[in-house]
């Protein structure tokens, strides 16, 4: 055991021989097997232990026998109290979620402290199992399938070649006394029902199932390898970032031969699930306009283009212009100002500046978004037109078309802002007085 844990640490995890690791220790067998042999084997170490105050007194004695073997090996131990309820509730989390980040976030801390670089934690070649199993029944993609990794930036796991049963075993020839968390045994968590009723059903009809998957997972990785570096390829070639939103050429992953894996690879970072990826594929040749959300962002499929944006609130709210005001914040930065036409006025060219004859505005104004049916008489015709297609002879995106504010004048639209006013407001050559509108950025 030792000899192959040694070649592990070298060779796969990339141990430096003096380099200092950071053990994490929660007193159950893979975790003080992983520290022995950490001590055994000659390297460099301390223990780290998290009580996260879930089990009461016997949360409390693990901590004590985690100090009391630290203290029989003569290695530097340090421990930390949670209140991972608390966090829980306060960070909306689950309470494994909430575990999980209140370890890693204290080990991180504790090392950089300790200037560590390496931290060290007692998965083993069955927990590497349970999470193929478990990736697969979430569908996570080929790379769920790759089991768990030797090293992650400073994360290593050397235990990954070993099963549950040879650490028991070790522990047990090196009399080393271990600490058993009763919720192991509780199926009610999605993990332990996979280790105590799924995994056995392979052991069963196969006993060397451990080895199998071992070889499996190392395929898989293999294969994931082959296909990350497409996927990062397709990626480089297909998607643009602009300042807000990121752009995926309909017609481009349309053409790929593994459009649906490629998406799924894309969107994975965004929070988008594999079950997303028949809907959406679906979608791709389908009336532009359809949405699609993860926890954080949104999708968007577009006339060309998948846009990607974090999700926001839209403001749907009136914002009130009285007569007098000359300057407004909200929703809009605007300077506001009525003068007397004379021989000198021109007309503005910049389209963030409207005039009007203000002999024909009746205040207060209103500033909203637009609403179906909404229909308005463009500058220069005689005839009403509905703002959606007017929207759609601009070319407007959908992302576009959601910024837009209109200024009204009772049930009128005066104008859509930034972009054309309407042509019974405009100033002709009876005006008198104008009204000037000037959007500043």
């Amino acid at each position: 055991m030792i000899n192959r844990f040694i070649n592990v640490l070298t060779t796969k995890c990339k141990v430096k021989e003096k380099e200092p690791v950071l053990v994490a220790i929660s007193g159950g067998a893979d975790s003080v097997a992983l520290l022995h042999l950490f001590h055994e084997a000659g390297f460099q170490c301390v223990a780290a232990h998290c009580n996260f105050s879930l089990r009461g007194e016997e949360s409390d004695e693990d901590e004590r026998f985690v100090t009391s073997l630290c203290k029989q090996l003569g290695i530097n131990c340090f421990t930390q109290q949670f209140d991972t309820t608390g966090y829980a509730k306060e960070h909306k989390v689950s309470i494994e979620m909430a575990a999980r980040e209140l370890r890693y976030n204290w080990f991180n801390n504790l090392a950089e402290t300790l200037n560590i670089n390496l931290i060290a934690t007692g998965h083993h070649g069955d927990d590497a199992i349970e999470s193929f199993f478990l990736n697969l029944t979430r569908g996570t993609g080929l790379k769920g399938l790759t089991g768990i990794s030797w090293r992650k930036e400073k994360l290593i796991r050397p235990l990954l070649f070993a099963a549950s049963s040879d650490i028991e075993k070790y522990c047990n020839n090196n009399n080393l006394n271990y600490r058993t968390d009763c919720t192991n045994s509780e199926t009610k968590y999605l993990r332990n029902n996979i280790r105590h009723r799924v995994v056995p059903l392979f052991r069963e009809m196969n006993p060397a199932f451990f080895e199998t998957m071992q070889n499996n997972m190392s395929f898989l990785n293999e294969a994931w390898e082959i296909f990350s570096r497409e996927a990062e390829n397709v990626q480089q070639q297909l998607v643009a970032k602009t300042d807000d939103a990121t752009l995926i050429p309909i017609r481009l992953i349309n053409n790929h031969p593994q459009k649906r894996s490629m998406l799924f690879e894309m969107l994975k970072p965004y929070g988008f699930q594999g079950n997303n990826m028949e809907q959406i594929v679906d979608c791709l040749d389908g009336i532009p306009g359809k949405q699609f959300f993860s926890e954080q962002y949104r999708l968007i499929i577009d006339r060309y283009n998948l846009i990607l944006l974090p999700r926001y609130e839209a403001d749907h709210n009136c914002y009130v212009i009285e007569g007098g005001q000359s300057t407004i914040k909200q929703p809009v930065n605007l300077n506001i100002r009525v003068f007397e036409r004379d021989s000198l006025f021109e007309y503005s060219k910049n389209p963030m500046t409207a005039h009007f004859d203000a002999d024909l505005i009746d205040f207060p104004l209103t500033i909203r978004r637009p609403k179906p049916g909404d229909r308005f008489q463009p500058l220069g015709m005689q005839q009403h037109k509905k703002l959606s297609n007017f929207f759609v002879d601009e070319k407007l995106s959908l992302i576009q078309k959601e910024k837009i504010w209109l200024l009204t004048n009772g049930t009128d639209i005066l104008w859509i802002m930034g972009m054309r006013i309407d042509n019974r407001y405009k100033v002709t050559p009876k005006s008198k007085r104008i009204l000037e509108i000037e959007i500043v950025e």
